[in-house]
C-alpha cells in the first residue's frame, strides 16, 4: 500500500501550480540546451575569430524562446502569468549568474558576492521580470485567441 501513497494525483494539483512546474522544467531544459549550443558555437568560433553566422545565434535562442511560448500557453490568468514569469526567469537567472561566476568574474575587491550586493543587478533582474511577464502575457493572449 506504500506505492499508492506515492502516486501522483493530477486532480490534487491546481492548474496554476502545474503550469508553474511545467514552465520551470521547460525553462531549465531550454537554458541548458541553449547554453550547450552556445558553448559549441563559441568552441567552433572563438572570440576574436571571424565569428559565427548570425543564424547560429537564432538556433541558440530557440530553446529559450520555445520555453517562453510554453509559459504563455500554460498561463490562463494574470496570477498564472506572474507565476510562470517567475518560473521562467529563475533558471535563466541562475544560469546567467553561474556563467558569470565561472567564466567572466573579474575577481576584484568584494569577491563574487559583490555582484549580488549591487542595486544595478537587482534593478536589471526586476527589469527582466517585467519584460518576461509582458512577453508571457502577450503569448498567453495569443494562445487564448487561437483557442477561440
Amino acid at each position: 500500500m506504500q506505492g499508492a501513497a506515492l502516486r501522483y494525483d493530477r486532480a490534487q494539483v491546481s492548474p496554476v501550480a502545474r503550469g508553474f512546474l511545467l514552465t520551470l522544467t521547460a525553462s531549465a531544459a531550454g537554458s541548458a540546451l541553449s547554453g550547450t549550443v552556445a558553448a559549441g558555437v563559441l568552441l567552433r568560433h572563438p572570440p576574436g575569430s571571424s565569428g559565427p553566422h548570425p543564424a547560429l545565434w537564432v538556433i541558440v535562442a530557440f530553446p529559450v524562446a520555445a520555453a517562453l511560448a510554453c509559459a504563455g500557453a500554460l498561463a490562463r490568468t494574470a496570477r498564472a502569468v506572474a507565476l510562470n514569469s517567475l518560473a521562467f526567469l529563475l533558471p535563466q537567472a541562475a544560469a546567467a549568474v553561474g556563467v558569470f561566476f565561472l567564466f567572466a568574474h573579474p575577481g576584484g575587491p568584494g569577491g563574487e558576492a559583490l555582484l549580488l550586493a549591487t542595486a544595478e543587478f537587482w534593478l536589471k533582474l526586476a527589469g527582466a521580470y517585467v519584460l518576461v511577464a509582458a512577453l508571457i502575457g502577450v503569448s498567453s493572449l495569443a494562445f487564448r485567441l487561437v483557442r477561440k
